[in-house]
């Protein structure tokens, strides 16, 4: 018989003097899964709740070595506590336990046991671990949602916060204090009153629903914050504080006003295009044909269209029927290359009109090297502009007209004189002289037909008629404007000429020539006040890439004519200006202010160029490039 085990409070009754019969009993009783362990690590005992833990039948674990889960539960209580009491939590298998080990006398007998209680608490541990994963889970969401947590209470208005709340307004722990003394130094100066009305209302026990105001944290960053709060009751059902929610919206606020201003900036320019005087249309290629995706009302107004009526045949409802159309073919040939471009042709109405216009096509392209998908037409009506710009160059041409008015009747004036002193000279003679007569007949006869020249060349450059250009050797043309100019010039005037073009070739008009070179020595003589000398240069170059690059022209062969003076000049303002029309510097009644807008209308209509260069007090240097042609000059003109 073994020892009899003493009792005492909190501890189970020792077993009966049976060792087996009543340890087993003892075990029995208790609500765990336990074994009594003798010396040299025998089980003496082992209830049915061990067998699990055992891995094997309470029967068969007694007089073995312990073994299993209990081996490990012994060893590490004897490590922790040596012989005496101790008891921690330890996992085996899938589950946790609570481990109670203790000695237990054996009476009389000198030999000591030691008893394994193991308590299963797997659920209340699965609990707890769900319960950490949970709040981790909320934490991360928070800090992802910048979004943090606190509870106010109303009798003491103090508060705590969770964590986040200190990342969000940037400061730790140690340096806010409830209530909210030194908080309220953290709120921007501005919002002061909103972030007092949202704390009160929550003492007064009222909700909170996307209140908003600022704070400026110590690195300067100022950031908005978005509060919502209910409140909370108590177990007895009576409201003692209030649970909030504190969000970081800077980056919402600051997308929201970004939004705000695209949306003007949108509307800004929706209603600039539509105040457009020019027709504004975007075009996609995304279809089968190039359509338009949005019109102005300018565009509307000219076409008769608007976005939903091209959408049956895009763009190319503009397009005249039964038009060869080669301007059109350019322009659909910009849409397939994602290229730009300018074109004058006929566009067609709505109601079956037309008219000249002037459309300018470029790509949008949302990358660089990608083919772009969107392009901007703009569409202008240029009908009555033309017909102004005949117009004008008509006025124009009467003004120069006006000009060469003076030197005109002097020159026939000098040519009438001799027809008239010897057509009464050759009535004398006519009996006495025949040979005299002849030749006094051979210079009335001379001076009429340079009489008849002169006013055939004038009647040329008066007459309205549409320019028709046609391959003629330049230089005779520009001797004869020069013969043309040089009685109308102020005597102080000295026209210094040299002509060294040789037989080259351009495709001009030859009233256009005229016109040209009157305007340019004209506006030479006028800047030196009718005084000095003015140089034509005439001559063929042949220029390479270098030179033509600067000229923005081809490389090749030219005609320069260039007129220079030494006169006041013009500065870097003016000079920018010279081709507007109508802009002019002279006094009223001096000019139009149409001479160089018209001479470089006419010389980019050659093909050509023109390059002025000017210096205030130096004088200016006007330079035209004509292309140079091998076609056969006109046969009517002389060369």
């Amino acid at each position: 018989m073994g020892p009899t085990l003493p009792t005492s409070p909190g501890r189970p009754a020792a077993p009966p003097q049976d060792d087996r019969i009543g340890a087993g009993g003892f075990l029995d009783a208790l609500p765990a899964a336990g074994v009594i362990v003798g010396e040299g690590e025998i089980v003496v005992a082992a209830n049915t709740r061990a067998e699990d833990i055992l891995g094997c039948t309470a029967a068969a674990a007694v007089g073995r070595p312990v073994e299993g889960g209990y081996k490990l539960f012994l060893d590490r209580a004897r490590r922790a506590a040596g012989d005496e009491a101790t008891h921690f939590v330890q996992p085996f298998g899938l589950g946790w336990y609570m481990i109670y080990c203790f000695p237990l006398p054996s009476g009389s007998a000198p030999e000591t046991w030691t008893v394994i209680a193991a308590f299963d608490i797997t659920a209340m541990k699965n609990a707890e671990f769900e319960i950490r994963e949970s709040e981790a889970r909320l934490e991360e969401a928070t800090r992802i949602a910048q979004l943090g947590t606190y509870k106010i209470f109303w009798q003491t208005a103090s508060v705590q916060w969770s964590p986040h709340m200190y990342v969000i307004h940037g400061v730790s722990p140690a340096a806010i204090t409830h209530p909210f003394g030194k908080y309220r130094n953290l709120v921007h100066p501005e919002d002061h009153e909103a972030f007092e009305k949202i704390f009160n209302d929550q003492l007064d026990g009222k909700a909170v629903r996307g209140a908003e105001y600022r704070i400026i944290r110590a690195d300067g960053a100022v950031r908005w914050l978005r509060f919502d709060a209910r409140v909370l009751f108590d177990a007895d059902g009576e409201p003692y504080a209030s649970f909030g929610t504190c969000q970081d919206v800077t980056e919402g606020k600051q997308r929201e006003q970004e939004l705000k201003q695209l949306l003007r900036r949108n509307a800004i320019l929706y209603e600039a295009l539509d105040a457009s005087p020019i027709g504004v249309a975007v075009v996609t290629t995304d279809g089968a044909r190039p359509e338009v995706f949005y019109a102005n009302a300018e565009f509307e107004r000219l076409t008769g269209y608007n976005t939903s009526s091209l959408g049956e045949r895009g763009i190319a409802g503009l397009r005249v029927p039964d038009e060869s159309g080669e301007a059109w073919d350019a322009v659909m040939r910009t849409f397939a290359t994602s290229a730009s471009g300018a074109f004058e042709l006929t566009c067609a109405r709505r109601d079956g009109a037309s008219f000249l216009a002037q459309v300018e096509v470029a790509p949008v392209s949302d990358y660089p090297g990608r083919e772009a998908t969107v392009f901007v037409l703009n569409l202008d009506d240029i009908t009555h502009e033309r017909e102004r710009a005949g117009q004008l160059l008509q006025s124009q041409k009467m003004e120069a007209l006006g000009q060469l008015s003076g030197g005109v009747a002097h020159e026939i004036n000098n040519l009438l004189q001799p027809i008239l002193a010897l057509a009464d000279l050759g009535q004398d003679f006519a009996d006495k002289d025949p040979s005299k007569v002849r030749k006094y007949f051979e210079v009335i006869a001379s001076s009429a037909r340079k009489a008849r020249d002169v006013v055939r060349q004038v009647l040329t450059f008066a007459r309205r008629d549409t320019p028709q250009l046609a391959a003629h050797k330049i230089s005779g043309l520009v001797a004869d404007a020069l013969n043309l100019l040089q009685s109308g010039l102020p005597p102080g005037i000295v026209l210094d000429r040299r002509l060294e073009a040789g037989d080259a070739v351009v495709m001009v008009n030859p009233t256009q020539v005229s016109q040209v070179v009157l305007n340019l020595v004209a506006n030479a003589a006028d800047a030196m006040n009718g005084q000095g000398k003015v140089s034509v240069r005439l001559s063929a170059v042949d220029l390479d890439a270098t030179r033509a690059s600067a000229l923005t022209i081809e490389p090749g062969a030219w005609v320069e004519l260039s007129v220079t003076d030494r006169g006041c000049g013009m500065d870097s303002y003016t000079l920018s200006r010279i081709f507007e029309p109508f802009y002019t510097t002279k006094v009223a009644g001096k000019g139009t202010g149409l001479g160089l807008s018209v001479v470089y209308s006419i010389v980019t209509g050659w093909g050509g160029t023109l390059k002025v260069e000017s210096e205030v007090d130096q004088g200016t240097k006007a330079m035209i490039y004509i292309p140079a042609t091998f076609s056969q000059p006109s046969a009517h003109v002389s060369s």
